[in-house]
């Protein structure tokens, strides 16, 4: 991540995207997810994760980003939030938690910086316990207009909203809502079998 989307990503305009637009979308599609223990594969200065706490009803996040600054970013911006949230520096192609273990995860617009983005999906599906959901809002960066590809730097393992959805069922992951377009992927798809003390999530709408 360079130093433009850096600074994207902890202003108040995506914040004002987050809250209206992206998690209200997400919600629809994949529902909340109250009294949860989630993961957030890429927290960034943690307003994600804020709004995983606010706007999801999620009990506690664990948090995790490959980048110190971040790290440190996001623990003081979620420092209000005390024991529900635990912020670590990690690194989604090999994730710490064990098998089956965590009931939901979510991506905002990280593994599109993952060169091997494929085996941050395999992780997501191996940590994930049955019926234990992934919200992921991605891009499809070949779409990003002009501006935004002069601007961002990404690795060269880019991938298609089609090979995203492809690789989620090549691991397991069926999505019970998708809202996709061109420049930004909206899934929520769900690990095989069914959780154990709460019911399946009403499917989402499926938009293409």
């Amino acid at each position: 991540m360079n130093l433009a989307e850096s600074l994207y990503i902890g202003s108040r305009l995506r914040t004002k995207r987050l809250r209206r637009t992206v998690v209200p979308d997400l919600v629809s599609l994949g529902g909340r997810v109250d009294g949860r223990r989630v993961l957030d594969i890429g927290c960034g200065p943690g307003e994600c994760v804020a709004c995983e706490l606010d706007d999801l009803g999620t009990a506690h996040v664990t948090a995790i980003d490959l980048d110190p600054k971040m790290v440190t970013r996001a623990r003081r911006r979620l420092e209000s939030y005390g024991s529900q949230v635990t912020v670590d520096r990690g690194d989604v192609t090999t994730l710490a938690a064990d098998d089956d273990s965590i009931d939901a995860v979510f991506n905002f617009a990280v593994l599109h910086h993952v060169p091997d983005w494929r085996a941050g999906v395999r992780e997501v599906h191996r940590v994930l316990a049955p019926g234990g959901r992934f919200f992921s809002q991605d891009h499809d960066v070949a779409n990003h207009d002009w501006l935004s590809r002069q601007l961002f730097r990404h690795p060269p393992a880019r991938f298609t909203n089609a090979e995203f959805l492809a690789e989620l069922a090549d691991v397991g992951l069926t999505p019970i809502g998708v809202k996709d377009r061109p420049e930004q992927l909206l899934v929520v798809a769900v690990k095989a079998g069914a959780p154990t003390d709460a019911p399946d999530p009403a499917p989402g709408s499926m938009r293409r």
